[in-house]
């Protein structure tokens, strides 16, 4: 495929995706207006505009038609929850870097956040093994191991936690997590099968989960003071949040979630002075040991 062609998919995409739907005739303006990517305005062929959508579905798996009632042409969202979700995460990136690419000269001026690097070939290899039901052998090393150790795992699913990946699978010792990142060493399928349970449920899963560690959830209250306010708000911790209370420079918020995990610990201690957390009594009084901890630290 022409890098020519994959810029032009982009930029329909992208066009579609910031208006509630334009015309054939609207496509063909915009597009003999694009100064970048067609110096000589020239006008779009209707034949190439309906290759331009069919090769849009084959690559992304992003469906565009008309609308019978206003012949705009709209995308279309996918009937699978999970898919639509992804499909707009895709149309995010896609858009962020045409937009890069149009204003080249302020490419050292838009700074992205680097992600712990991931295998490609990891990926896919456990994707594989999940299609077809196989194991796989895993060689990894957690960050207090002193080497790495071989295991025969069932991968059940992936997930991500904060630009992370990581992989749920069931060995000897139950289902467990395990990060893909530096930590994974190697990833190879096995011959042998394994049978997913037909009740298991990804989403269920990690349903009352703070990132990738389950536990019996519980009912937690948290008081926010001033703007840490409107960062929950605009930014729940958890999708059980729920606002109980507002006052004059602050709010309550209840959420009900697993919270036997460390990451939920810093992202509590990460809010400082902002974050209060006043149930269940248990939190509280480990969130004031390790408050306490750091304040020997820095005494």
């Amino acid at each position: 495929m022409a890098y020519n062609d994959f810029k032009r998919y982009v930029w329909l995409v992208d066009s579609l995706n910031h208006s509630d739907g334009l015309t054939l005739s609207e496509i063909d303006e915009i597009w003999q207006n694009e100064i970048d990517d067609n110096p000589k305005g020239e006008s779009l062929p209707v034949r190439t505009f309906y290759n331009h959508i069919k090769a849009i579905k084959n690559i992304f798996g992003i469906k565009i038609e008309m609308s019978k009632g206003d012949h705009r042409y709209r995308i279309v969202p996918d009937e699978d929850v999970y898919a639509d979700r992804m499909q707009k995460e895709l149309m995010s990136i896609l858009s962020l870097n045409r937009t890069v690419e149009l204003f080249k000269g302020l490419q050292s001026r838009i700074l992205y956040e680097k992600e712990p690097f991931v295998y490609p070939e990891w990926m896919r290899t456990i994707v594989y093994a999940m299609n077809n039901g196989q194991k796989i052998w895993l060689e990894y090393q957690s960050y207090e191991a002193d080497k790495p150790s071989k295991k025969s795992l069932s991968p059940y699913c992936i997930k991500m936690f904060k630009r992370r990946w990581y992989l749920l699978a069931k060995g000897e010792n139950g289902l467990r997590t395990y990060a893909l990142d530096d930590r994974t060493k190697s990833v190879e399928v096995l011959p042998s099968k394994f049978v997913l349970p037909k009740d298991f449920d990804a989403e269920v899963q990690f349903k009352d989960a703070f990132g990738i560690r389950t536990s019996p959830p519980k009912r937690v209250v948290l008081k926010a003071y001033g703007s840490e306010v409107n960062y929950l708000r605009s930014a729940p911790l958890h999708p059980s949040q729920k606002e109980e209370e507002t006052g004059d420079g602050y709010a309550i918020f209840s959420l009900f979630m697993g919270i036997d995990a460390w990451e939920f610990f810093q992202e509590i201690l990460s809010r400082g002075n902002r974050l209060e957390v006043l149930a269940p009594r248990t939190l509280r009084e480990d969130i004031a040991k390790q408050i306490e901890e750091m304040h020997r630290l820095y005494a």
